[in-house]
């Protein structure tokens, strides 16, 4: 259920990535391979705290090299030994040489392995007092109170990493683009395409003018009319969806602002984002999508309007007042046909 990635920004440049063009009509929405392009860069799109460093470690796993995800799977079941072993046996316990331990701490965002201990130790004392079970998987023999209490779990645990993961400064930058965008077009599909669509009506009620879509054939038809001065957000678990994909490939090209909310740090999705926040949740036996990825998206989305409003507080609050009132007239109306 955990997501992130160093807290120190970086800066990225990629040269000659593939853009995603579109065509019309009902076709949807087709990939020219021979468009190349440059990959619009940004400072800082993501920052993240890797001071939960379970919750960072596991984020991160599938985007490591296969040595470096056989150590990160070790200090992930073994957090107590890894804090605590010298870095000989530790390198005998992974099958791994002492220069190959102390790179993967360097590599993951760590000054060496003794920061990484410092911050397991950390970690772990705090953990010490919970009394909660180790996976909030639902079982086939588990009673109906026990479901309960994992479900709320899965919640809980979700909101919490979510909040790790979200680094202040690049929340400020986030909020002001929001604010200047001349327009917020908000896509997602499948079950990423509820918090699309819950994002436009929230951001619509605080007076930020919002557009959701979660089909090909209309989100073609928006894509089209995107300016430079426009803000995409998409919503994807897996950072992967195609469709999701080739959209900010789109807005990429023209010249639109990207924003990328999901689990994955390693995706086509953030690497064509300007910006990135991470969420949590992992799909659970038995539950198909996670409780906890749809969670993460609303809390998500319930913290940026909120961060907005503080921002523009009488702007929102005479706006909301607004909507508001069209709304009760139109209750009135429809009443009294």
């Amino acid at each position: 259920m955990a997501l992130t990635s160093p807290s120190t920004q970086t800066k990225k440049e990629e040269q000659g990535k593939m853009r995603g063009i579109f065509s019309s009509g009902t076709t949807g929405l087709i990939q020219n391979q021979h468009a190349l392009c440059t990959m619009a860069t940004q400072e800082s799109p993501m920052s993240i705290n890797k001071e939960k460093v379970r919750t960072y470690i596991a984020n991160i796993l599938h985007g490591l090299s296969d040595t470096n995800q056989t150590i990160a799977n070790y200090v992930l079941q073994n957090p107590s030994m890894v804090a605590q072993l010298p870095v000989k046996k530790l390198a005998v316990e992974i099958g791994v040489s002492e220069a190959t331990i102390v790179r993967f701490c360097k590599h993951i965002g760590y000054a060496g392995l003794l920061e990484l201990k410092s911050a397991l130790n950390r970690e772990l004392f705090d953990d010490s007092d919970l009394s909660l079970p180790a996976t909030p998987d639902i079982l086939m023999n588990d009673t109906r109170h026990d479901v309960a209490q994992k479900i709320a779990l899965t919640v809980d645990r979700a909101v919490k990493e979510t909040i790790d993961l979200i680094d202040m400064q690049t929340i400020n930058q986030i909020v002001s683009l929001f604010i200047s965008a001349r327009r917020v077009m908000f896509i997602g599909f499948g079950a990423s395409g509820l918090a699309a669509l819950e994002a436009r009506d929230k951001m619509n009620r605080i007076g930020i003018d919002s557009d959701a879509f979660t089909d090909r054939f209309s989100m073609t038809l928006k894509l089209a009319n995107l300016k430079p001065d426009d803000l995409v957000v998409a919503f994807s678990h897996s950072g992967e969806t195609p469709e999701v994909v080739n959209a900010f490939k789109f807005a990429e090209k023209a010249g639109a602002t990207r924003l990328a909310i999901t689990h994955s740090t390693h995706s086509p999705l953030t690497s064509l984002g300007n910006y990135v926040l991470l969420t949590c949740g992992e799909s659970e036996r038995y539950q198909g999508d996670s409780i906890g990825t749809r969670v993460s998206q609303l809390f998500m989305i319930e913290f940026l309007c909120t961060e907005l409003t503080k921002q523009n507080f009488k702007d929102f609050s005479s706006q909301s007042i607004s909507i508001k009132a069209l709304l009760i007239k139109e209750r009135v109306k429809q009443h009294s046909t």
